[in-house]
């Protein structure tokens, strides 16, 4: 019997589907779709799956996530392993989030969030790389606001920074 190393196991959990059976819902073209979020929130509180982000000297951006909010306004966070310094600037079309000294470890966090097709004056939102050490959350707008931007202290030592946008 060959024994798999922990990174792998890992890897292998995080490869799953989160969904179970009583958290999906048939789609119309007959494959199950998960019905509930089961990623971090600022409200829970969740862990990053990772273990080696609280050990890591980094700064690490862990979790980029979007909230549709009851009054049709917008809250996108990220999940932060320590608190961080952040810089604002607008420009036509664009707002964006510098935050000094901050990287991240996973590419996937690096993925667009397409907000399109919410009620929101957002089109898209990503995170990108300035330089080596450096992060810059990038908004593209389709309408002229300027949002709230804030920290909070989280639970398990993370922070998580806001960037609040109006109703759409």
């Amino acid at each position: 019997m060959t024994r798999l190393p922990l990174s792998a196991l890992l890897l292998l959990a995080l490869a799953l589907p989160v969904a179970h059976a009583q958290d999906a819902a048939p789609s119309g073209d007959g494959q199950t779709a998960p019905t509930r979020y089961e990623g971090v929130t600022p409200e829970a509180g969740s862990p990053p799956a990772e273990r080696r982000v609280r050990r890591s000297r980094n700064r690490l951006l862990t979790w980029p996530g979007f909230e549709s909010r009851p009054n049709g306004a917008s809250r996108f966070f990220v999940q932060l392993s320590r608190e961080v310094q952040f810089t604002t600037r607008a420009s036509q079309g664009r707002f964006e989030v510098l935050l000094a000294g901050t990287r991240t470890h996973l590419r996937n966090t690096r993925r667009p969030l397409e907000t399109r097709f919410f009620n929101t004056p957002v089109i898209r939102a990503k995170v990108e790389r300035r330089g080596r050490h450096n992060l810059a959350l990038v908004f593209e707008l389709r309408a002229a606001v300027t949002p709230r931007v804030y920290t909070q202290p989280g639970p398990g030592g993370y922070t998580f920074l806001f960037v609040d946008f109006p109703e759409g």
